[in-house]
């Protein structure tokens, strides 16, 4: 869905009892060898039309090469022992080339990294990695951009007039320059670049690049720009699915979005609620794609100025909307806004990602009634990020 859109299948189900959790997983235990977690979720088409759909989200980052384990019914779809990979089409094939099963291979050796070095980190139980103190002059400067660029995404907020926007229930932002010298290059070749370097663990990455009319970026004061709240009757209108991003050719970013505990009212109420694990889920993110857009524009590691806001965080309590994960007794924040900053080498982030995000988080959630951010749930949390199992 780089368009932005679901390809919607027809029929449409009468009911949705065979698309539950528990069905669809069966369903690929009894095909998958080895098995792995699918997320279900059902979206509602718009705000004017009811209609529901089911969505299968499937993950990638797998250790192994996933095998079918007994053949489709007609035993053409799939056959039983061989080995299936997603193409763009969209379409599962088998390995065709050796540049094909050269990939596979490479993105499995990746995947089994980090389980190397979650080993590592289990032995060496926890060294914190400190930030450096930043410079003032990098830190303002990137502030100044940051802020002119919230000054625009208002602008846009206003303009839709949307009264449950992110700007009214609260949001966070994410801004970051690299500060060395770029090669220089044309808007054209940036937007290329920084559509290479779209990290894809969880099914609404940041900075993603869609490409449908009324979404796709645009140019606006010599910077890449793109507003997810400006199509009408866009299909997910709520506040952590309207991103606004803005992309410079010096290698700036900034990316605004709205809490994913404002965007469940049928489970939370809005401006309630504060994930204990999603900080570290969407931070986590956010940071692998400055490395990965980094790398896309410089060949060597390359200092990084990151700065984060989160906005609207006062009265809002400590809890897991999942369940998995218990917060007793209640945590509130008294506190509406928290900045934070760090400057770091590129090549740092992948490596040392859990004790990074374990030394920033920490002041947010002291904001909860003093809660103690756990190592053991950032390391727990980044792993299943990876893992795809969101």
């Amino acid at each position: 869905m780089n368009d932005g859109s679901f390809q919607v299948c027809q029929p449409v189900p009468p009911a949705l009892d065979a698309y539950s959790q528990d069905a669809i997983a069966r369903i690929v235990a009894s095909y998958a060898e080895p098995a792995f977690q699918v997320q279900v979720t059902h979206i509602r088409q718009s705000r004017t039309d009811g209609t529901v759909h089911p969505v299968v989200i499937v993950p990638g980052s797998h250790r192994v090469p996933i095998q079918a384990k007994k053949g489709s019914p007609d035993q053409k779809t799939l056959i039983a022992g061989r080995v299936y990979v997603r193409r763009p089409t969209p379409e599962s094939a088998e390995p065709a080339t050796a540049a094909d099963w050269r990939d596979l291979f490479d993105r499995c050796i990746r995947a089994g990294r980090d389980d190397l070095l979650d080993a590592i980190r289990g032995i060496l139980d926890g060294r914190s990695v400190a930030a450096e103190e930043l410079p003032p002059s990098k830190q303002e400067h990137l502030k100044a951009w940051r802020d002119k660029g919230l000054m625009r995404w208002r602008e846009l907020v206003t303009d839709g007039a949307d009264p449950q926007s992110a700007e009214s229930l609260g949001y966070y932002s994410v801004a970051y320059q690299i500060d060395a010298p770029l090669p220089d290059r044309l808007l054209p070749e940036v937007l290329d670049l920084l559509n290479r370097a779209t990290v894809r663990h969880t099914g609404w990455s940041p900075w993603w690049v869609p490409t449908r009319s009324g979404i796709r970026p645009y140019v606006h004061d010599n910077a890449i720009e793109c507003y997810l709240g400006d199509e009408p009757g866009h299909w997910l209108a709520d506040p952590a699915h309207t991103d606004f991003w803005r992309v410079t050719v010096k290698g700036q970013a900034l990316l605004v979005r709205g809490f994913d505990e404002d965007s469940i009212p049928d489970r939370l109420p809005q401006g309630k609620g504060f994930d204990i694990t999603m900080p570290v889920w969407r931070i986590a993110e956010c940071f692998l794609q400055a490395a990965s857009f980094a790398k896309q524009l410089s060949s060597t590691p390359v200092p990084l100025t990151i700065m984060v806001t989160w906005r609207g965080l006062k009265g809002r309590e400590l809890l897991h909307v999942e369940g998995r994960r218990s917060v007793h007794p209640k945590k509130i924040a008294k506190q509406n806004t928290l900045d934070r900053s760090l400057s770091i080498m590129s090549n740092k982030i992948e490596d040392q990602l859990p004790e990074i995000l374990l030394d920033f988080l920490q002041p947010l959630y002291a904001l909860f009634d003093f809660f103690k951010l756990p190592k053991q749930l950032v390391d727990e949390e980044v792993r299943r990020l990876r893992s795809n199992q969101f």
